[in-house]
């Protein structure tokens, strides 16, 4: 079922996110597609207060909608907690447009997470189990090595729960139980507890490849996987582990083979959101600290903390703090995006021009966002987009898709306090004869955009989403990236000035970090060489657009030397070791360090200058274990 343009949708989508217009406007056919017979919309949502939340869940009610119970309010006893500001919700298409005319106006902002297929989350043997750890360590993303021996003890796989995301799952067969709790019910995915991980390990005759064959996961068929990689980076025992300290139990959340492959970045917020949720109903009595690491995040976004899922992560830490009195601990890479040209400051008195250059044969949209600074009118910045093969200009307006023909899509909105544009161009490889409809190919080429910022207006923003590919993943876009004159004039400089930015150029090495780990709520980790204390040449530097917000928070070591980079860690079977390159190992670092350091937060001293926007508050010494491998 297709939901395309409807009637009066400017006022019916007025508080909705400009991927959500562009989603109706392409009737959805760039979005992942299901099978089931219930295609539906993932959406995050941030209410517009209290009230408003209490409202929704009226609304939602009436309209059969399910909402899992963490975001709704509870009087039972301990664990009484009012309405959650920030939802994640999985809406059937055919009751999207009743659901944003009768919410839409209790919503101060709409976003589009991910379309999904309407699934029943798949029981599993055991119901209720909880942690018994003081510390939980949980790991949102891709490839859950439960059989391998690191993460393995004498009563079994420290693996407590394993939820993976993906539509088409496969769980174990239907027992008594269900979820962590009742209000873990998410209604997507399959799930896993520590016995019936267990029991597939011991069916399979203690063989690791066949017990990772019988829970369906499709990225243990590599010989290492990203989640692996970073799990043993956060969770291994090798010393200097705490004498009389029992390893701590994992829960690991498998983040969905649709998400993982798209190069918005869209989808990260719900299930990201989600699966943090499912962390904290896994937490028992015991639990005084979850450790939880996302090494993942976009590109895109304000940048100023206040993203719904920045939010969101900020009011879960809340709850869990005032409900619970344990602390959320969550980390998050800096980002790679240091050198990739992915993002522009135009702060220049009247303006700037720059080019958006998107490859050809991409089988995937090419996304690039814009940003006005908070607060100024759509009218204050004029923004003309010229594609590749055109000498004529296209003036972008509030509230209209400007575009020409069907293969591109622009449209300037406020919504949220935010005023911003979203420039999306089709595939450049073209669609399948068989998709329906088969859109356009998107022109490929040199996109130029020309900026006029009124006197007196801070510095507009452009941001590329990502479309590289972490460990074991594939991304079937390709990277696009910016570039203007200076910048190009600068190709043949002398090296020590390659990792610095052009002086006149408006597309900028700082302030590119990852769009979800700008928040006082997360910690932010960077990267560094250990052979000589510099910022890893990839690691993404701040500031934040919050002058208060000081990001990244630390750096950790990624790369042993400019000759050897990377870090190495277990693969997916026991006795295997990969190297992984990236801030995404920096950060399992740095959750690791503050669950065992009790919330330390002095580095351990370095010498070298520290430039905070690129290391923060500075360095943390490797430890031994790390550099032995």
């Amino acid at each position: 079922m297709s939901t395309g343009p409807i009637d009066g949708g400017e006022e019916l989508l007025r508080n909705c996110d400009l991927y959500l217009h562009w989603a109706f406007d392409s009737t959805f056919n760039y979005m992942p597609k299901g099978s089931c017979k219930e295609p539906s919309v993932g959406l995050l949502i941030k209410w517009d207060g209290a009230d408003a939340a209490d409202r929704a869940a009226v609304v939602v009610r009436e309209l059969a909608i399910p909402v899992p119970g963490v975001y709704l309010g509870s009087t039972s006893g301990a664990r009484a907690r009012k309405a959650r500001r920030i939802w994640a919700l999985t809406v059937p298409r055919r009751l999207l447009v009743g659901f944003l005319r009768e919410a839409g106006s209790l919503a101060a902002r709409i976003e589009l997470a991910m379309p999904m297929d309407m699934s029943t989350l798949r029981p599993v043997s055991q119901q209720g189990l909880r942690s018994e750890s003081t510390v939980l360590a949980a790991v949102l993303d891709d490839g859950c090595a439960f059989a391998n021996a690191r993460f393995r003890h004498v009563g079994g796989t420290r693996v407590l729960w394993l939820w993976d995301q993906d539509l088409h799952a496969v769980g174990p067969p239907a027992g008594t139980g269900s979820w962590p709790s009742p209000e873990a019910d998410f209604g997507y995915g399959a799930q896993f507890c520590k016995s019936d991980l267990d029991d597939a390990y011991a069916k399979a005759g203690n063989a690791q490849d066949a017990a990772y064959q019988r829970t369906g996961l499709a990225s243990m068929r590599h010989r290492a996987t990203h989640g692996a990689h970073v799990m043993d980076l956060l969770a291994n025992t090798d010393p200097p582990w705490p004498a009389n300290t029992d390893p701590w139990q994992i829960v690991f959340v498998q983040f969905p083979r649709a998400g993982v492959e798209d190069p918005s970045g869209i989808w990260l917020k719900r299930h990201a959101l989600d699966g943090l949720n499912y962390v904290a109903e896994c937490a028992g009595p015991k639990t005084r600290m979850l450790a939880v690491n996302i090494s993942w995040g976009p590109q895109t976004g304000p940048h100023d903390g206040h993203s719904v899922l920045e939010e969101g992560i900020a009011e879960l830490k809340q709850l869990q703090h005032d409900v619970f009195a344990r602390e959320l601990v969550v980390t998050l890479p800096a980002g790679n995006s240091f050198g990739a040209q992915a993002h522009a400051c135009i702060g220049l008195a009247g303006g700037a021009d720059f080019d958006w250059h998107v490859p050809p044969d991409g089988t995937l949209p090419a996304f690039v966002e814009l940003w006005w600074p908070e607060g100024s009118a759509p009218d204050q910045v004029a923004l003309w987009i010229t594609p590749p093969g055109s000498s004529v200009p296209v003036r972008v307006v509030p509230d209209k898709n400007v575009a020409t023909d069907r293969s591109w899509w622009a449209r300037l909105k406020v919504v949220d306090k935010y005023t911003r544009v979203l420039v999306v161009v089709n595939p450049t490889r073209g669609t399948d004869p068989d998709d329906h409809p088969p859109g356009p190919p998107g022109p490929h080429g040199r996109w130029h955009f020309k900026i006029e910022v009124a006197a007196g207006t801070g510095p507009v923003h452009a941001y590329v989403a990502r479309a590289d590919h972490n460990m074991g993943a594939r991304r079937r876009a390709k990277a696009s990236y910016l570039s203007d004159g200076p910048l190009m004039r600068a190709r043949f400089a002398a090296p020590a000035c390659r990792d610095k930015d052009v002086p006149c150029s408006v597309i900028r090495r700082t302030g590119t970090l990852n769009g979800m780990a700008t928040g006082t709520a997360t910690w932010t980790a960077a990267g560094y060489v250990n052979s000589s204390g510099a910022p890893a040449r990839y690691s993404s530097a701040g500031p934040t657009l919050d002058p208060s917000v000081l990001k990244p928070d630390f750096a950790c070591v990624t790369d042993r030397s400019p000759a050897c980079a990377g870090l190495r860690a277990t693969g997916s079977r026991t006795g295997t070791t990969a190297v992984l390159v990236g801030t995404s190992t920096a950060a399992p670092q740095l959750a690791r360090r503050l669950a065992l350091d009790n919330l330390t937060t002095q580095p351990d001293p370095l010498p070298g200058p520290v430039p905070p926007e690129q290391l923060g508050k500075g360095r943390l010494i490797a430890q031994p274990w790390l550099l032995k491998r």
